[in-house]
């Protein structure tokens, strides 16, 4: 909890200097209402080819009115700069996935290094967290996880949630729930598509979980009937080409046994080396590529849920 008055600030977290002499470094964004209460932290571009969150917070910091804030806002636009700037989901120095290193370890690899920053200056001083992921260069994604606050994630009004069996390894929500702070991480657009919608849902409806979280004032808006998946089936082609879907396929459709969902195409042979088909008898998409787009064996193509296991929360 905080008791400081009002204001806008930008902090610098240093994590070293590359081959280069160029200083490698990550800003944290920070609001400052009026009146005391929670510090909510907000994270984006955790994966540097998920850019949705940094338009997100973009909004946020402009829109978001000082007087009307209690406690406050640490925003991390962008939580991994070197694989932003590549746009890859990978640091590219190193080549590992950063949200698998948390929380991290000052000598070891860079992205470890920068988990370990990132887990001081930010993940270890807030009471709430909200982490913005998105579907990444190709794909588009729209679903919520449901981790340690249902409140939480269900006030982000997603129709589509998710409880898995068990977190990833060394995530930044890992250390947030570890401390028990309410975790929410949400996956949010991508693609080729123009991004409008997903950073306006994005924006009103993290409002609504600032409501939740006690910084903002006012009625907590609900969604009946959300859909809380136990199962999601992340679709992987053995071979690369071009991923010709089969249809539109928004993340939310429905969908019977047997359908198709794409075909994958050789781009040197121009003939179909494989195809990909529901893998349940009553399924949801999560996660799609609407547009026929380059792929390699195991990139992430289509993640669809389970129905038959999921739950119809009011």
């Amino acid at each position: 909890m905080t008791q400081q008055t009002g204001g806008r600030e930008t902090v610098n977290v240093h994590i070293s200097h590359l081959a280069s002499g160029m200083t490698l470094s990550t800003p944290i964004h920070i609001i400052r209402g009026n009146t005391s209460g929670p510090i909510v932290g907000i994270s984006a571009v955790i994966h540097g080819d998920e850019i949705v969150g940094v338009q997100v917070l973009r909004e946020l910091w402009s829109k978001l009115d000082v007087a009307q804030l209690s406690g406050e806002i640490w925003m991390l636009p962008l939580g991994n700069p070197l694989a932003f700037e590549a746009l890859s989901r990978n640091t590219p120095l190193d080549m590992l996935d950063m949200n698998r290193q948390f929380p991290g370890s000052p000598d070891g690899w860079l992205s470890e290094q920068m988990a370990f920053h990132i887990t001081e200056a930010f993940l270890k001083k807030i009471d709430y967290y909200i982490d913005i992921h998105a579907g990444g260069s190709f794909p588009i994604v729209d679903y919520v996880y449901l981790l340690n606050h249902e409140g939480l994630s269900r006030s982000f009004l997603s129709e589509l949630l998710y409880k898995p069996a068990a977190l990833y390894p060394a995530t930044t929500a890992g250390v947030t729930i570890a401390r028990g702070v309410p975790t929410c991480v949400l996956e949010l657009g991508g693609g080729y598509p123009k991004q409008d919608e997903y950073v306006a849902r994005g924006v009103a409806n993290i409002r609504n979980m600032l409501r939740v979280c006690g910084s903002l004032a006012g009625e907590v808006e609900t969604r009946p009937k959300q859909t809380l998946l136990h199962e999601i089936k992340v679709m992987r082609p053995r071979n690369g080409g071009l991923c010709y879907p089969a249809q539109p396929l928004p993340p939310g459709t429905r969908l019977k046994a047997g359908t198709r969902l794409a075909e994958i195409v050789s781009a040197t042979s121009f003939q179909v080396l494989e195809t990909m088909d529901t893998p349940f008898e009553d399924n949801v998409v999560v996660l799609s590529r609407s547009d026929v787009t380059r792929v390699n064996p195991g990139d992430y193509t289509f993640m669809i849920g389970n129905l038959a296991t999921a739950e119809e929360l009011q």
